[in-house]
């Protein structure tokens, strides 16, 4: 009180007490009248679908002056007032409506025939009719310059890598800090490691890519075995969404030795369609670095070339309804590798070389509530390894790999209003042989082989409903395994909720569980004399949530998501001492990861746009010995598991220009799985794209410019593994349309 009489607030206490009730009064009106704008600004959210229920993207909605597009689960949001709405969209009856008209927020819009003059087309083409509420999309951009998928998937934090960037190395993946081996990768459904092994994203060239589809956390439920950490689903790219025929080449040059070129062409004659590619490329990939023993010294990493061939051929025939399409990817390489820094003279003549083929035969078929789609395929995948003549032969190795799955796949899928249903059915069969040749010149080699036999029923069922002014999804998958004579049950519940006013709130969350089937390398491994694999290795179990929150503007988006996941009985190599040392996997891990990630985009202008996210992540193992006493591991880091990675990129492009600038760091992490060693540094690295478009009538000609680690920063993501400095690349793109494509659309 007294401090109150000391500024002369009780010497008017009456105009005191006024003005206060005054200012509650509008701070009162205020907040109503912003809630009062949150929920009723004037926007609400419709969905347009066919007279199938299924959902329309790119419908083109005018109401009075405004012009919006819906998204690719056909939603948009209209203006809640009496002007009339019109919705067109290209293979449709326009429909005008008033608002009053629309009834449980969804709008049907009826099929029209086009008579068109050349050509008739109408693609079916592989897309989940029940996927995950919580799954990403990634579209290549055809202004960029990635020259691979891990450099694509790398662009977002949630991915790490502690494998060599440069083109040709090969390239594994961890997802939310699991193992590389706990991503299921999927080539349009099917899955590509189901040996258990982690997959090389190598073999996938960027032109070879519609999208990608990324499912994080446990998705066993959508794919099977080794969905622990989620699932990446690479869609092969379909000449049939393209908008002309086209014939093209790309070749681009750049540091060490690097030179590519690719050749692509796409055509499309009635109902027939076909998209071929092929790539070439070569690299020495030497390149000089520093080492921490000696900051002084100028060292030379070398023995490190490497070269490959890719083909990809996709053809598709569309009659009455019904599409048949037909896949090859297929890729073989050639690789030095040298080995770690500190024993060097041991691997300068190692090398491995390898091919794989990849075939699929896809039958699809639409009918008014029902579809289904049936795929045949087999992949075979070979390597043969060498190092007989090094320097420092102490340890020599000469073994070969081969891996094959054949097998079938069926999706019936039930379309009806909100509701949705798929039913899966799947087949396969695997072989895996690794045979060892005895060294020193010695005659004669040890074979191991491995079956499993697999068959595997899934049942997926959505639903959507409103709440009020909410718009629910609630969504259950169930999967069950059966492998040779063993059953996993893996499921997956999510629940998704969103509401639109000016902004769009989305509030998630998913729970469910997984497994991974031991690889086939953890089992028959033979490689050395030094190493072992345990053929009585059990399957590897895992639970997990994730809870999710999102905010869309036109102007800007921001999201924020947790993700905790507990893994039991994680593989993992100890070693052992039995006439001798002996490296061996042992089923005695445990391990507790958290990711808590924030992303957001910001559009500056129609042709600015700032992109920043950053993911912390406690990886932790748990491990126990076979006695239940804690491992000298027990509550350390999970190694090569950053702590921390975040970006942030600007991007300026418009129809023939673009400029992307991007800057990553990664956070500290440990190489030993008892953390005794000081963790590898973090590190940033800032990489630029550039690129200038030229159309000439039917030739557009592109000139791309890709500077990587501009600082020239020296570090490792793997122990004694040094990663190159600044480096380039610059590429010209030439195409030519061989004509405009007239189809219908899906």
């Amino acid at each position: 009180m007294q401090r109150l009489m000391s500024r002369g607030v009780m010497k008017i206490p009456g105009l005191y007490l006024a003005i206060l009730n005054c200012h509650r009064k509008c701070l009162i009106v205020l907040f109503l009248s912003l809630i009062a704008v949150s929920l009723f600004g004037g926007y609400v959210q419709v969905q347009i679908v066919d007279e199938n229920g299924r959902e329309l993207e790119s419908v083109k909605v005018v109401q009075g002056r405004e012009i919006r597009f819906s998204d690719a689960q056909g939603w948009v949001k209209i203006r809640d007032n009496q002007s009339p709405i019109e919705f067109s969209r290209l293979g449709y009856e326009i429909l005008q409506l008033d608002f009053n008209q629309i009834h449980d927020r969804r709008v049907v819009l009826q099929s029209k025939d086009l008579l068109l003059p050349l050509i008739r087309v109408r693609a079916l083409e592989y897309r989940s009719k029940v996927p995950a509420l919580d799954a990403h999309v990634i579209h290549p951009d055809t202004n960029a310059q990635a020259l691979g998928a891990a450099n694509l998937l790398l662009e977002s934090s949630s991915f790490s890598s502690s494998d060599n960037q440069l083109l040709g190395d090969r390239q594994t993946l961890s997802l939310l800090g699991s193992l590389s081996r706990h991503t299921l990768v999927m080539l349009d459904g099917i899955a590509l490691n189901v040996g258990g092994e982690a997959f090389d994203f190598s073999k996938i060239p960027v032109s070879q890519i519609e999208r990608i589809e990324i499912i994080k956390g446990n998705a066993s439920a959508y794919g099977g075995s080794s969905a622990i950490g989620g699932i990446v689903n690479i869609i092969s790219r379909s000449s049939a969404r393209m908008a002309r025929a086209e014939l093209g080449t790309e070749i681009t040059a750049g540091s060490f030795g690097m030179y590519r070129q690719q050749y692509q062409l796409s055509l499309l004659q009635h109902n027939w369609t076909l998209n071929a590619n092929y790539e070439h490329y070569q690299a020495e990939n030497d390149f000089r670095y520093e080492a921490w023993w000696d900051e002084d010294a100028d060292f030379e990493r070398r023995h490190n070339a490497k070269t490959s061939d890719k083909v990809f051929l996709k053809s598709n025939v569309h009659f009455s309804g019904q599409s048949l399409e037909y896949t090859l990817s297929q890729s073989s390489f050639i690789r030095q590798l040298p080995g770690p820094i500190n024993f060097l003279d041991l691997y300068d003549d190692s090398r491995m070389s390898g091919e794989n083929w990849y075939h699929s035969l896809r039958h699809n078929w639409e009918g008014k509530y029902l579809s289904n789609e049936t795929q045949l395929f087999y992949q075979s995948d070979g390597s043969k390894f060498m190092n007989l003549a090094s320097t420092n032969p102490i340890n020599p190795s000469h073994y070969t790999q081969d891996q094959s799955n054949l097998g079938v796949q069926n999706r019936l899928s039930w379309l009806w209003q909100q509701s949705s249903a798929e039913l899966i059915s799947e087949y396969k069969r695997l072989h895996y042989a690794f045979k060892k040749y005895n060294c020193y010149g010695q005659a004669g080699s040890t074979t191991i082989h491995g079956e499993r036999e697999n068959l595997a029923f899934g049942l997926r069922a959505k639903q959507d409903y409103y709440l009020s002014w909410i718009m629910g999804s609630s969504q259950l998958s169930l999967r069950r395994d059966f492998e040779n004579k063993n059953s996993h049950d893996s499921w997956r519940l999510e629940q998704d909720f969103s509401y639109q006013s000016k902004l769009k709130y989305s509030l998630g969350a998913s729970y469910g569980t997984a497994f991974s089937l031991p690889s086939f390398y953890d089992m028959y491994w033979i490689g050395d004399s030094e190493t072992q694999g345990n053929p009585e290795l059990k399957n590897e179990n895992s639970q997990s949530y994730s809870l999710r929150a999102r905010l869309e503007h036109e102007c800007w988006e921001l999201e924020a998501a947790r993700y905790y996941n507990e893994i039991e009985n994680l593989i993992q190599w100890r070693q052992v001492f039995l006439f001798g040392s002996i490296w061996k996997p042992f089923n005695v891990g445990q391990a507790r990861i958290i990711n808590h990630e924030v992303s957001g985009k910001l559009k500056l202008m129609n042709w600015l746009q700032l992109d920043a996210g950053i993911t912390f992540t406690q990886a932790k193992d748990y491990s126990l010995n076979e006695d239940g006493v804690a491992t000298a591991s027990y509550g350390k880091y999970l190694p090569y598991t950053p702590k921390l990675k975040s970006q942030v990129g600007i991007k300026y492009a418009d129809q023939n220009r673009s400029c992307f600038l991007k800057w990553t760091y990664t956070g500290e992490q440990y190489s030993t799985v008892d953390n005794l060693i000081e963790p590898l540094p973090g590190f940033a690295v800032v990489d630029l794209d550039l690129m200038q478009k030229f159309v000439l009538g039917r030739f557009e000609l592109a000139f791309q410019v890709q500077l990587a680690n501009l600082l020239n920063k020296q570090y490792q993501i793997y122990a004694y593994i040094p990663q190159p400095g600044f480096n380039w690349a610059c590429g010209l793109k030439l195409s030519y349309a061989l004509g405009e494509m007239h189809r219908c659309s899906p």
